[in-house]
């Protein structure tokens, strides 16, 4: 997991401290290296250290500070981690009140906007995911067709960041047209799922889970009738499969669809 809000660095050089020390003492790089340890362990003391570090930087930022919206950010991002785990209510609403706040405390120009609004975005999909919320979905929706309007269009970093939301927009839309049985919304999904996997490169560790997502979209429009795109659904679940590592959490869910899309071709003969 790669870091997320990147080494903070002082809103001034007027300092008597070197970078080094102001790293070790800056609350929102704490916890962003506390959330990538509990990321490769899964040790609950980390998560909630990170929160305390986070915590704490809300309250040692100046508003007129980009690290304090991108805490707030953190915040967000953290309480989601936590519901998760635990899944305590409570964790998920301080996500979507957090996330909210980072996205309307960021200054003009904050060239990290679209990841506040990316983990806004996450927290409501969780939502919509727990309470088939409609209000939640749109508003993921609204703030990942955001994130792209606002990203620039490249091949660097920010290319790659692009092409991930690019992806997170297929996947609430997915969300939304499958429970709408909507055509349009799924023809939707499968167009950005389509164009985030071509700007996927092959050995990237997403590439598995975007073939993965468009398989998913062509699987929805299927369910609306639209058979002609059965076999191209198997073939994304397939090679989804094939890439996915041997002890990945998603290959039993994606085993899974795989059985049930072949079933549907034996029974329709397609």
């Amino acid at each position: 997991m790669p870091r997320w809000f990147g080494r903070s660095k002082p809103k001034s050089d007027d300092t008597a401290q070197t970078s080094a020390e102001y790293e070790n003492l800056d609350p929102l790089a704490v916890s962003d290296d506390l959330r990538l340890a509990y990321s490769r362990n899964g040790d609950p003391k980390l998560l909630r250290a990170a929160l305390q570090a986070a915590e704490l930087g809300v309250a040692v930022y100046p508003t007129d500070d980009v690290r304090h919206a991108a805490t707030l950010s953190a915040l967000c991002m953290l309480h989601r981690l936590s519901w998760e785990r635990d899944r305590s209510a409570a964790d998920l609403i301080k996500a979507v009140d957090y996330g909210r706040q980072a996205v309307d405390k960021s200054l003009p120009g904050d060239p990290v906007l679209p990841r506040h609004m990316s983990s806004l975005a996450t927290a409501l999909q969780e939502v919509y995911d727990s309470t088939r919320d409609q209000e939640s979905i749109d508003e993921a929706i609204a703030l990942y067709r955001g994130c792209l309007d606002i990203m620039p269009v490249g091949v660097d970093a920010q290319g790659e960041e692009r092409v991930a939301q690019e992806s997170n927009l297929a996947d609430s839309l997915l969300r939304k047209g499958r429970t709408l049985n909507d055509g349009a919304i799924l023809n939707e999904a499968a167009r950005h799922a389509r164009a985030a996997l071509r700007d996927t490169p092959d050995d990237h560790p997403m590439h598995p889970l975007r073939l993965v997502n468009l398989g998913g979209a062509l699987l929805g429009l299927v369910q609306t009738g639209r058979r002609e795109h059965m076999a191209a659904a198997e073939d994304m679940y397939t090679r989804g499969l094939r890439e996915l590592p041997e002890r990945h959490p998603a290959r039993p869910g994606v085993e899974q669809t795989l059985a049930v899309i072949r079933g549907l071709r034996g029974q329709f003969g397609v």
